[in-house]
């Protein structure tokens, strides 16, 4: 196993971690801490790069790079009408999405310089840190962020968060890798990906028109075309699309656990998906400790981007990736039931750990 550095722009790294056997490498670099690569072999042995994002770095710091592989902070998803209240102060963070803060506002974790420490050459792990001071982008408290990326020789991805703050704040990390399993060159849209939720999966919040939670559960009965288990086990994404109009497919937070606390990585590793592309037998396994995470199928992708040359350049549009995004509830800080999840307090500190796993399916 290794992990190798390459300076591609003043001031910016890409590292490469590979694993024993070369069947899983994953290329991230220090800008956002962004997955730019994940190469895997399919079921005829071809490697596939199942990650969406660019050749080079300037078009990650594009306005239509949807956050493809990046790491999002402070607050991943959306906080309602960008406001919340901590120590009975209220804050207010950019609107930049409809009438809702998304994805920590306008310079958020996604486009910061993240320092670099090699963990590990065997298993290839690296440590990337981030001080973002009090009052960034009008968030409380000085945070300190770590993410610990280590690829396996059980091909996997395994993703290992830590923070601390000098004062009481919000915080809900994630990251925000599109798949896309048949490698893109095979087929540039995932609607016939098929997707399998386990049992971990209890239930879909339901959300309003501009996708923030209204509180309320949805179990599978009351919104059957959100379910992936049981009967609709092994469903293809596309093929409930005229239920999800509003979201241009699947843009909704599932339901793992309701333990809300801070410290999620001292609670089990939860397996909490499988999706299979029968094109190249590629299947990705998702597990977490995170009680929830949002289901993303890239509706809103940019038609103007293509996709980097080792997929072929296809052009990228709706449909071209998905994510799974293990995260906190959306607007937690201002939901009582979930807000004990993301307010961190000055004497705790946030975790949560999450795995993705990759092999190929000769059948």
């Amino acid at each position: 196993m290794s992990v190798s550095k390459l300076t591609i722009a003043p001031g910016i790294d890409q590292y490469t971690l590979i694993n024993k056997n070369k069947t899983l490498a994953v290329m991230i670099l220090n800008y956002g801490a962004t997955i730019t690569h994940i190469l895997t072999p399919d079921k005829t042995g071809v490697i596939r790069d199942v990650a969406l994002g660019f050749d080079n770095f300037e078009s990650y710091k594009s306005p239509n790079n949807p956050y493809f592989g990046a790491v999002i902070g402070r607050y991943a998803n959306r906080i309602g009408k960008g406001k919340f209240t901590v120590d009975g102060q209220e804050y207010n963070v950019a609107i930049n999405n409809g009438p809702n803060s998304l994805h920590g506002g306008l310079e958020g974790f996604d486009k910061r310089i993240w320092s670099v420490t090699i963990v590990s050459e065997s298993p290839a792990s690296i440590r990337l840190e981030l001080v973002s001071p009090d009052g960034d982008q009008n968030y409380p408290g000085t945070l300190t962020t770590q993410l610990t990326y280590t690829v396996t020789d059980e091909d996997e991805l395994s993703l290992e968060y830590k923070a601390t703050t000098d004062k009481d704040t919000v915080i809900n990390l994630t990251n925000h890798c599109y798949f896309n399993l048949s490698g893109l060159e095979l087929n540039p849209n995932v609607l016939d990906h098929r997707v399998t939720m386990t049992d971990e999966v209890k239930a879909v919040l339901e959300c309003d028109a501009d996708c923030l939670p209204t509180g309320k559960v949805l179990s599978w009965s009351d919104a059957p075309w959100m379910s992936f288990s049981g009967e609709n086990a092994n469903t293809p994404i596309g093929a409930r699309l005229e239920y999800l109009q509003n979201t241009r497919g699947y843009d909704h937070p599932y339901v793992l656990h309701n333990e809300y606390k801070t410290d999620t990585a001292s609670l089990p590793l939860r397996h909490a998906a499988t999706v299979y592309a029968p094109e190249t037998g590629i299947e990705l396994d998702f597990s977490t400790t995170e009680p929830a995470f949002q289901f993303y199928t890239g509706g809103w992708i940019s038609d103007s981007l293509v996709a980097k040359k080792a997929q072929g350049e296809v052009k990228l549009g709706s449909g071209s990736g998905f994510c799974l995004e293990a995260s906190r509830n959306p607007d937690a800080p201002n939901k009582p039931d979930w807000r004990s999840s993301v307010l961190l307090q000055k004497e705790d500190v946030y975790t949560q750990k999450t795995v993705y796993a990759f092999h190929a399916r000769l059948d």
